[in-house]
């Protein structure tokens, strides 16, 4: 496969209702739409899911635009891909930067599953040796709120859509304490809590000695994004299994993880990792080591949220993630229709490659960007 066109399209999308974390609270979402162009016409697409300023991970939108601008796009020029893996290797000559490379390597993915004719997830499927579902459980996470009524509010009409995991962020220790009453009015739900590195592990310690795996599926990211040692201490205290996510950005974080005893479960965000080819390698440690992985969410678009699914429809992966329809976030959303949620389920989408279609004036906007295999 020969790439001839490569077009980036940053779009901003509308959140319904703000949404905190302890990052940051936003109003919006900014993400940029990666196009790419086959010597055949097919077309293949990925998102940049970089947030606008660096505070969940050291990349953000304009510079990672940038850096597929200056560095992996010209990388492509006059090259024949045999497999969407040598992405990948191509890639791994630049440091960092994951997800700049998630961007243009799912596209790829897509490209080379639509010349197979086949399900973006079929492939993923036949290149693990993994069994592909075509409709499994998915969770949903809510922001943080400093009201334990307005909490409880968006927990009921959660579980009332179906939810069978739910989420929550917090970022106090009121915010933590507010949770409890509401694990107990719904035992039926799996909950879990993510902190985003909001404490110490002073903290940590004290707010969370209480709670038990019974009352709480997992507690994500308890403490510092860059931290290993202190995650293993809590954990060796704790029952509720430790979840890391904002740490991991590629397999050799995971095996610090899992030989430091550092959690119990790791948080698989495609575009931190890299893309598809990195994130089926940690999937496979996990799996050879009895860590829980599971696929998380990035406040994507329904375009990025297409291409999770597919990675979540793999049949390890079986905790649901946080993968709710884009249309329940977004005023905006770039696909023409969007998925439905049944009984907590979700179905993949029939058709070749990521299998739906971008909204028309998004496909306009895109044929007007230049195309940047051009010299």
């Amino acid at each position: 496969m020969k790439i001839i066109d490569v077009r980036l399209l940053p779009y901003t999308l509308k959140l319904k209702y703000p949404f905190r974390s302890a990052h940051e609270t936003a109003t919006q979402r900014q993400i940029t739409i990666v196009a790419l162009r086959a010597a055949d016409g097919q077309w293949g697409y990925g998102e940049l899911e970089a947030f606008e300023r660096p505070n969940y991970t050291p990349e953000f939108q304009a510079g990672a635009r940038l850096f597929l601008q200056r560095f992996l796009i010209p990388s492509l020029k006059g090259r024949t891909f045999e497999q969407p893996e040598e992405m990948t290797t191509l890639f791994s000559k630049f440091q960092g930067n994951q997800m700049a490379k998630a961007a243009l390597e799912t596209a790829v993915w897509d490209l080379f599953a639509k010349q197979r004719q086949t399900s973006l997830a079929g492939l993923l499927g036949q290149k693990s040796g993994l069994e592909v579902r075509k409709q499994f459980a998915v969770g949903i996470s809510l922001g943080a709120q400093k009201s334990g009524e307005i909490l409880f509010q968006n927990v009921k009409t959660a579980v009332a859509a179906g939810y069978q995991r739910i989420k929550i962020k917090i970022t106090t220790r009121t915010e933590a304490a507010n949770c409890l009453p509401i694990f107990q009015q719904f035992p039926q739900v799996h909950f879990m809590l993510d902190a985003n590195s909001a404490f110490t592990y002073e903290q940590a310690a004290v707010i969370f000695k209480n709670f038990t795996e019974t009352t709480l599926t997992m507690l994500e990211q308890p403490l510092g994004v860059n931290d290993f040692t202190e995650h293993a201490r809590l954990q060796s205290q704790l029952t509720v299994p430790l979840c890391l996510d904002e740490n991991i950005f590629s397999i050799d974080d995971v095996k610090t993880a899992y030989q430091l005893k550092s959690c119990r479960a790791i948080n698989l965000k495609l575009a931190r990792v890299g893309g598809f080819t990195p994130a089926l390698a940690l999937i496979r440690f996990c799996l050879e080591h009895q860590l829980n992985v599971w696929c998380g969410g990035m406040l994507e678009s329904g375009l990025g949220r297409t291409a999770n699914l597919a990675l979540a429809s793999l049949a390890p992966l079986t905790f649901p993630g946080d993968l709710a329809p884009a249309t329940q976030l977004y005023t905006n959303d770039t696909l023409t229709k969007s998925f439905e949620l049944e009984n907590g389920k979700l179905s993949l989408p029939e058709g070749n490659g990521l299998g739906v279609q971008l909204k028309a004036n998004i496909l306009k906007q895109l044929q007007a960007q230049p195309n940047l295999m051009k010299d």
